[in-house]
């Protein structure tokens, strides 16, 4: 079936993405739209699972092509074979700066000369500009290392997003008066600034507005690294199942406390700030397309 193709790793599927497909869906005059890309390489914003979840809100189609099957493709024989011979694509929508084929030897030109070549109409779409900068995802990546979660969100057009599985922990913040819920993240997902945020959390059966910590506990230094949420409101049973994390504003720094104590006390405060960040607002659209089959990176 002939179709219009938007590539790109489209990381995030963030505002600039879905301005892309949003072109690529006016210039499709009623063909059905594809958005061909790959599984995430690399620190990344979204599992396979969840930017598959988030393509198909703009595209009829999403192409997943393994890195392993395009690498050794030449920039003709990519264009050839995946878009015009297994594609049909009539024509292809790309950031300018997009790059493609062997060694990245492909770029725009190239494919406006290759598409002369083998009929296909080819359409570079400028990026998207917001707050001072172009919206990629290597911004978006930098502003989540700093903790800038809020900045992130408004590039993204949702919350900054997280998944694990819940894991076995120490059990120190149930000594604390605050127990968490351990959880092994997403290996292939960027890791935020480390300390504490607001967050809402969502897994196999219930969801709840939360704390989220990630570090290296410095209280307790014999002690390995750790991510956690704390639900602000005691869950009706057991969090089970892949839990999505929804980063909604940075609370502090991770920190060494003088005494545990200490740390109770900063922890009761980190609860009642979260509790007016989180105060009236709804939750997140989960992002894994069905929590009850799927785990994090899309693995079954």
């Amino acid at each position: 079936m002939p179709r219009v193709v938007a590539v790109g790793r489209f990381d995030g599927v963030h505002r600039g993405h879905q301005f892309l497909l949003g072109e690529a869906r006016r210039l499709a005059g009623g063909l059905p739209v594809a958005a061909y890309t790959f599984p995430p390489r690399g620190p990344s914003l979204l599992t396979l699972a969840a930017k598959e979840r988030l393509l198909r809100e703009h595209a009829d189609e999403v192409v997943v092509a393994r890195w392993e099957d395009v690498r050794g493709l030449g920039a003709e024989e990519f264009v050839r074979t995946e878009l015009v011979e297994r594609l049909e694509a009539r024509a292809v929508v790309v950031g300018p700066d997009h790059r493609f084929g062997r060694g990245r030897g492909g770029d725009v030109t190239t494919l406006r000369r290759l598409g002369g070549l083998l009929g296909l109409a080819v359409h570079a779409v400028d990026p998207l500009r917001l707050g001072g900068g172009v919206v990629s995802a290597a911004r978006i990546r930098d502003l989540i290392a700093a903790g800038d979660v809020t900045e992130a969100a408004l590039l993204l057009g949702r919350p900054v997003w997280l998944t694990g599985v819940p894991v076995p922990g120490a059990r120190v913040g149930r000594t604390l008066g605050y127990p968490t819920v351990n959880l092994d993240l997403a290996p292939e997902l960027v890791r935020p600034r480390a300390g504490v945020y607001a967050a809402w959390a969502q897994w196999r059966d219930g969801e709840g507005r939360a704390l989220f910590y990630l570090g290296d506990r410095p209280t307790f230094p014999d002690l390995p690294p750790s991510a956690e949420i704390h639900l602000l409101s005691p869950p009706p049973g057991a969090v089970d199942g892949p839990v999505e994390v929804h980063l909604m504003r940075f609370v502090r720094p991770d920190a060494r406390f003088p005494t545990v104590e200490a740390l109770v006390e900063r922890i009761a405060r980190d609860r009642e700030e979260a509790g007016v960040i989180l105060r009236g607002t709804a939750s997140p659209a989960r992002l894994l397309p069905d929590p009850r089959l799927r785990g994090p990176g899309g693995r079954p």
